[in-house]
């Protein structure tokens, strides 16, 4: 990927520049963690934990769900916590 670049606004908030949202699947609701790794800012999207499935899914009465199922659950969830379709 080629390099891209932010800037920080007068309230301190950034945009993540298209390419990176489309390459790195970033969408409302996206949660980003910020890491110091050897003197460097690292940022990576948040890995979803067995408890976060569980705590999105926990709702549906189906007995199994497809994995597509559980994305679109987990994006509803999402959509609903921010307020945003």
């Amino acid at each position: 990927m080629k390099t891209s670049t932010s800037r920080v606004t007068s309230q301190n908030q950034i945009s993540v520049p298209a390419r990176v949202r489309q390459r790195f699947g970033i969408a409302p609701g996206t949660e980003l963690v910020w890491e110091e790794r050897n003197g460097e800012l690292v940022v990576r999207t948040k890995r979803w934990t067995l408890d976060d499935v569980r705590a999105y899914c926990a709702h549906l009465k189906a007995p199994k769900l497809s994995l597509s199922q559980m994305r679109r659950a987990r994006d509803r969830a999402i959509a609903a916590k921010y307020g945003r379709r």
